[in-house]
Parts: C-alpha cells; sequence; structure tokens
C-alpha cells in the first residue's frame, strides 16, 4: 500500500444510499498505490442524485442527460488532487445490464473518475481502450485488497 492516507471528503446527496465511508478510503487507498497515480491533495467525493447530475452534466457538457461520472481537475496549489462526482441512480439502473452489481458498478464510477483525474480520457476510441484497461488493472487491484466497498440500496 501507498504510504500516506489522502484526505478524502464525502457528500452523499442520495437518501436511499447507505455506504461505510472507510471502505470507500480503503479504495482509495488502493488506487493511490496503483500505477496510476495523481497529486496527493485532498480528493472530493460526491455521490448524487438523477436531477443533481443531470444539471451538472447540462452545464458543463451543455448535455442534460443522466451519466454517470463528471470530473473536476485539481488545484496542486491548493493541495486539491480534484472531484468526482458519480451517480447511484445510473449505477442502479445499469449494474445488470453490464453483469455486475451495484457495488461493483458504483466502484467502476469511482475508478472512472480516479483514472480521468490521473490524465484518462475516453472520447476517442484509442482512449476508451486505454480507459478500459485502466479500469480493469485498478479493478482487478480493488478486489484483489478485498476493498470493494458495499453500496446499499434501501
Amino acid at each position: 500500500m501507498n504510504k500516506f492516507r489522502r484526505k478524502i471528503q464525502i457528500f452523499n446527496g442520495v437518501r436511499w444510499l447507505d455506504f461505510n465511508g472507510e471502505e470507500i478510503f480503503a479504495l482509495f487507498d488502493v488506487l493511490d498505490s496503483s500505477p496510476f497515480k495523481i497529486s496527493e491533495g485532498e480528493l472530493s467525493i460526491a455521490f448524487l442524485d438523477k436531477e443533481t447530475m443531470q444539471n451538472l452534466h447540462l452545464k458543463f457538457s451543455n448535455d442534460g442527460t443522466l451519466t454517470d461520472v463528471i470530473t473536476f481537475e485539481g488545484d496542486q496549489g491548493m493541495n486539491f488532487a480534484g472531484e468526482i462526482c458519480v451517480s447511484p441512480d445510473y449505477a442502479h439502473g445499469n449494474h445488470k445490464a453490464y453483469g455486475t452489481t451495484f457495488s461493483e458498478e458504483l466502484s467502476l464510477y469511482l475508478i472512472h473518475g480516479y483514472l480521468h483525474i490521473y490524465g484518462l480520457n475516453d472520447i476517442s476510441p484509442d482512449e476508451a481502450k486505454k480507459m478500459r484497461e485502466g479500469e480493469h488493472i485498478c479493478m482487478a487491484q480493488v478486489k484483489n485488497a478485498n476493498a470493494l466497498p458495499t453500496f446499499l440500496a434501501h
């Protein structure tokens, strides 16, 4: 594991979502020891409801549809690594179609956002291939470390 534990702020804006924050910290401990290193600044994680995600997507991408992840780059001068906004609604609506559990799907979104902060994109087919490879590597590391958070919908 990495020798530092970054400061992580977690916001849960979804009434029906339950999780253990320590499990999310453990996931990011694994990611911070992966080949995809981001700056050591604070990381903000936001679990946002459907409407908020759609509004963010509209504001920053001019697209009002629901999306899985929206990532904001950090500012090293402010010791801020970045922000990852994820949609539990999107994960809950799609995990079965992808053959994953709800926890796996939502964790994948956190990994995806982390990889965006690292610098990977998924706009072109070549970029998307690199992103999928990174996701696969990171998810395998998280599962091997038994650090997959449990997300519950109630």
